[in-house]
């Protein structure tokens, strides 16, 4: 086995997954990154790459560090197919043992890493943290999973609202920063790192904007839906706070996933989350279930450390 630290090998090891996550791709993390760089490291068999590693990392304040970028659901340990039927520890441990010596490392390991989880060495601590998936089998009626309160919510937003998919990016990020400020929050991302994001996706043809508008032409909800070779994403969403009362959330949800089974036709809806118990409800009210993921963090040094204690008490 042999250490690489090639993009070149890393997209080539991507085109033999079918199951990759859409933000793990190689042109994905080059549009989101910012203020840091993406890395990867590979183990490779002669030309074959078994396993992958990519990270984004940041230098602030002194320390070089591992961390999430913007939009970016899941980084981390990829285990290749092969390695996947027959899990090699000697694998893993030559991937961690390649990374730089960060102060700190914070990722969310995709699904595909769950058996590695426990193979992870002690220095390591994982949180298990869930995202709703909902399977859409052709010819699989979704609605027949949801509840009869929610049919009948669907049934009446019917009656008022209508499906728009020629929506600008600048009306969608206001729409969707609506949510936000009807909570208190700031949208933690600008329009130009929304833009840089969207522009990625849309030359790739991975991503579809709706809106739930009515008859006055007024935008009720907005959705940003993208996808892979396997599922779409719930990705960004948002909600006028003075015509939410329509249903419209809930009605374009059952849009993305009409569009997903009937145009895309994949196989999976990931609605992204959300831990919050009350997302999570409506998630599993549409019939969704509970898929694991894992946060994994190594923090080396002692200041790295503080500033995460400081910054996680704010």
């Amino acid at each position: 086995m042999e250490i690489s630290y090639s993009k070149e090998d890393y997209t080539a090891f991507c085109a033999t997954l079918p199951d990759l996550p859409l933000c793990c791709e190689p042109w994905y993390l080059d549009a989101v990154v910012e203020e840091g760089q993406w890395s990867v490291v590979l183990v490779m068999d002669g030309k074959k790459a078994l396993a992958a590693f990519p990270y984004f990392h940041k230098h602030r304040m002194g320390l070089h560090y591992v961390t999430m970028p913007l939009f970016t659901k899941y980084m981390g340990f990829i285990p290749g197919l092969e390695l996947r039927q027959h899990p090699s520890q000697e694998v893993l441990s030559s991937l961690l043992k390649a990374l730089p010596r960060f102060a700190g490392i914070d990722q969310q390991f995709s699904p595909l890493a769950n058996d590695f989880i426990p193979r992870l060495p002690d220095s390591f601590q994982t949180f298990a943290y869930h995202t709703h998936r909902l399977s859409l089998g052709q010819g699989q009626d979704w609605r027949s999973g949801i509840n009869r309160n929610m049919r009948r919510n669907i049934r009446k937003a019917d009656a008022l609202l209508t499906l728009k998919t020629e929506l600008d990016l600048s009306t969608f990020h206001q729409i969707n920063e609506l949510s936000f400020t009807r909570q208190g929050l700031a949208l933690p991302y600008s329009f130009a790192q929304l833009e840089r994001h969207d522009q990625a996706l849309a030359k790739a043809g991975r991503r579809q904007i709706f809106a739930a508008v009515d008859a006055d032409d007024n935008i009720h909800s907005v959705a940003y839906v993208m996808w892979d070779k396997q599922a779409a994403y719930y990705h960004l969403s948002g909600d006028d706070p003075e015509l939410r009362n329509s249903g419209s959330g809930i009605w374009l949800i059952a849009q993305a996933l009409d569009f997903t089974q009937q145009q895309l036709k994949l196989p999976i809806f990931d609605f992204e989350g959300s831990m919050i118990p009350a997302i999570a409800a409506i998630r599993e009210q549409f019939g969704a279930t509970k898929t694991t993921y894992y946060r994994v963090q190594q923090q080396r040094s002692y200041l790295y450390r503080a500033l995460k204690w400081w910054r996680n008490r704010r």
